[in-house]
This record gives C-alpha cells, sequence and structure tokens, in this order.
C-alpha cells in the first residue's frame, strides 16, 4: 500500500495518469498531479477525491514542451521540502500515423521532447531530492511500440524505446541510492488514441490478443502501484509488458 507517500503524477488529467491518481489517492498517497492546463471538471474531481480518502492533490500546470516552465514548477514542489517518494513519468503525445519522408523535423522534435527530454529533465529534478533522501520510486510509462517492426510513427516508437534505455541505465546508476526506475510497456490501451479508431478496426486488433481485449488505464495503474510500493523493493531496471499477451502492433498501424 501506499499510505503516507508523496508521488508526482504527470499526465494526470485522461487516461493512465488519471486512473493512477486515483489509485494512489484510495491508497493513501498524496499527490502533485501534473497536467498541461487548468480544467474546473478534473479540479472538482480531485477535489472529490481528497475529501473521500483523505489524502491531497495538488494541481500543477506544466507546458512539457517547455524547459523553462518544467523547471518552475518542480521547483515550487521542492520549495515545499516534502518527501517525494515517488515520480510516475505518465504524460506523452502521440504522432500522426505517418512515414518518416512526410514527418517533418519539428513534428520528430516535439515529440522527442514531451515523451523522452521532458522524462529526463523532470526526473534529474527530482532526484535531487531522492538522492537526498536516499529513497524513491520512478515508474516510466513507455509502449510496446518500441518494438514494433512496422513503417511509421518512427519518432514515437523511438522516443519510447529511447525512455526504456535510460530506465535500465539509470537503476543501475541509482540502486546503490536505494533508488529503483522500472517501466511499463503498454499495450493497446483504452485512452483517447484507442477510442479513435473505428469499432471494425478495434475488435480485429483486439482479436490479436491472447487475451481477446484491449486493456483499460486502471490496469496499467494497478502495475504502477505494485512498483512504487515496497513489496516490488527487489525489482529495479525492469520494463514490464502489461498488453493482454501477444499484441501486434501492425495490426493496428494497417487499420488506422
Amino acid at each position: 500500500m501506499l499510505n503516507g507517500k508523496n508521488a508526482i503524477i504527470t499526465g494526470a488529467r485522461s487516461g493512465i495518469g488519471l486512473a493512477t491518481v486515483h489509485l494512489f489517492a484510495r491508497q493513501g498517497a498524496n499527490c502533485w498531479a501534473v497536467v498541461h492546463r487548468e480544467d474546473v471538471d478534473w479540479l472538482e474531481q480531485m477535489r472529490q477525491l481528497e475529501v473521500a480518502h483523505n489524502v491531497w492533490i495538488k494541481p500543477v500546470y506544466i507546458d512539457l514542451s517547455n524547459s523553462d516552465s518544467i523547471k518552475s514548477s518542480l521547483k515550487d514542489i521542492i520549495k515545499e521540502k516534502l518527501p517525494i517518494d515517488i515520480l510516475v513519468n505518465s504524460a506523452g503525445i502521440v504522432s500522426p500515423n505517418r512515414l518518416f519522408s512526410m514527418t517533418s523535423m519539428s513534428d520528430i522534435r516535439r515529440v522527442m521532447d514531451v515523451n523522452f527530454f521532458s522524462i529526463l529533465e523532470i526526473t534529474q529534478l527530482v532526484l535531487r531530492v531522492m538522492q537526498r533522501q536516499k529513497k524513491g520510486s520512478i515508474v516510466n510509462i513507455a509502449s510496446i511500440a518500441a518494438d514494433c517492426e512496422d513503417t511509421s510513427q518512427l519518432e514515437y516508437a523511438t522516443s519510447k524505446a529511447a525512455l526504456v534505455c535510460a530506465t535500465k541505465k539509470l537503476a543501475r546508476e541509482l540502486g546503490s541510492q536505494g533508488i529503483r526506475i522500472n517501466a511499463i510497456s503498454a499495450g493497446l490501451i483504452a485512452t483517447k488514441m484507442v477510442n479513435e479508431i473505428e469499432k471494425e478496426a478495434l475488435e480485429k486488433i483486439s482479436a490479436g490478443l491472447a487475451s481477446r481485449r484491449i486493456g483499460s488505464p486502471e490496469e496499467i495503474a494497478s502495475v504502477v502501484a505494485f512498483l512504487a510500493n515496497d513489496q516490488s523493493s527487489f525489482i529495479n531496471g525492469e520494463n514490464i509488458k502489461v498488453d493482454g499477451g501477444g499484441f501486434d502492433l501492425r495490426l493496428m498501424v494497417n487499420n488506422k
């Protein structure tokens, strides 16, 4: 359980990030919930979570494509002088389904900035606290797209592959300091991106899974919570696939 822990969770407005905030609150964790912009309905949802589970949830507004925004907001968190026990890097963007030859370098840089470089910058800042504490757990949300051999979305797949590599490298560097870092390679999950796929195509894709269905954000959040708590204290530098079994991303690419 996460009772009394303090966590930073990015991408907290929807999908896996939002599901993680909900689960962490139910397990007694306090959260800095990182989103891009203010949303009245979302703020009310956070307020209700606080009341229901007797925790605090503080909204943090960051433009992940802007280094100054990242530094300013993270410094404000650090100034609170509270322990930072957990960092969940869940925020990310998906690039359009097109070939490399048809993709501008500005689009490639944008995806890499949000999906990889912003995570490195946030992690580096948070580590200043975790290293003083001599403990902490970091969970990065990657994707099975990193292993896909199809011919589209090079920048998205590359950003996730880089994140998995960084996870393993940092685990080796930080393990002796009591800090663990792991990744989750999520498969096809019921998020905004997946909801845009036509029903017929989605059924065909789901049939390619051993489980014969797509996953839910809550199922990924449950793995995040496991990796974040002390029950997984001997798991470090791992990339855990949560994809329903044998998912072939080429099915999704060919049906867009």
